[in-house]
């Protein structure tokens, strides 16, 4: 028994100096790579030469706020970049294949050590970083300098609708990403390669029906220069069976009410005037409810003209 103990103390001591060997040779690698002396995070990768390519993929989480009034939405996603920066390549520093060496996964703080695109949101109009219980960023790096991050963002962004179709309509919000500094001289956005550039996990909305996410590339012309952008555009269907059992069928049925005056005796003046009046003044509260949380817009939508 002394001897199987004695054997796996020897076998934990050299674990143990394996680990910390290993552990002292991650920690040389990425002290060089962001040496001074030959790594400027004010330089983007290939300063002067072909423009920088960054790879974007989108996660949303939900969209949790669609407003008609303010002509916005909120979604959460997790913003996924990638970038190759050939200073950043360590597979060199080993005396093994390529396939053989493991991309390095580091803290935030690193980050803040290594030139990163100034990625924003041209058309949002606020964007909340989540830190419970830390930043939500990673940041990996694998042999031949290819960067990854991932975060996780709440954005609110305008999304111009139109309404005419109002309650049976169907609008396109955009998501806008672009550099904010670089032009298309040093930056270039492009969609990962794959069916799964942009993602959509399955949520629920009290008015709205998710339909699907589609994405576009442009080049915006700006005053500073022409600059690429992605555009990711949420298709969303309103549900009409609130409408229906709010509006429409009570408003049916107050017509169909409405017509008992017919049969009423023509002498009967006092009750064919009192039904009148309570059907206009219903129809007209119908009206301003299906009106109360619409912006004030200066044309007609679908249901002003059924209950016009």
């Amino acid at each position: 028994m002394q001897l199987i103990a004695n054997q796996q103390n020897i076998i934990n001591v050299f674990y143990s100096f394996i680990c910390q060997t290993y552990a002292v040779d991650i920690s040389q690698i990425l002290d060089s790579l962001v040496d001074n002396t030959t790594y400027n995070k004010q330089l983007r990768p290939q300063f002067g030469g072909k423009p920088t390519e960054v790879t974007v993929s989108i996660r949303v989480s939900t969209i949790s706020s669609i407003s008609e009034v303010n002509m916005d939405f909120t979604v959460d996603l997790y913003l996924r970049q990638m970038w190759n920066d050939p200073r950043l390549a360590f597979f060199d520093k080993y005396e093994l294949p390529i396939e053989e060496i493991q991309p390095i996964t580091v803290g935030l703080d690193y980050l803040s050590l290594l030139w990163r695109p100034d990625t924003f949101f041209p058309n949002a109009k606020q964007t909340n970083y989540h830190s419970a219980t830390t930043r939500n960023l990673f940041l990996r790096i694998d042999p031949i300098g290819n960067v990854f991050t991932s975060e996780r963002l709440t954005v609110t962004a305008v999304c111009q609708m139109d309404l005419r179709l109002y309650p049976m309509d169907t609008q396109k919000c955009k998501l806008e990403i672009e550099s904010y500094g670089y032009s298309i001289l040093d930056i270039i956005y492009s969609l990962e390669k794959s069916t799964n550039s942009i993602t959509v996990e399955s949520f629920e909305l009290p008015q709205f029906q998710f339909i699907e996410a589609k994405s576009l590339t442009k080049i915006e012309q700006t005053a500073s220069g022409k600059h690429s952008r992605l555009i990711c555009i949420f298709l969303l269907k309103r549900n009409v069976g609130f409408y229906v059992i709010q509006i429409y069928l009570p408003s049916v049925l107050i017509v169909t009410l409405s017509w008992v005056s017919f049969w009423l005796d023509q002498d009967a003046t006092p009750a064919r005037v009192t039904l009148g009046v309570l059907t206009v003044l219903t129809m007209t509260t119908l009206v301003t409810t299906s009106n109360s949380g619409m912006p004030k817009v200066s044309y007609f939508k679908s249901i002003d003209i059924f209950l016009g």
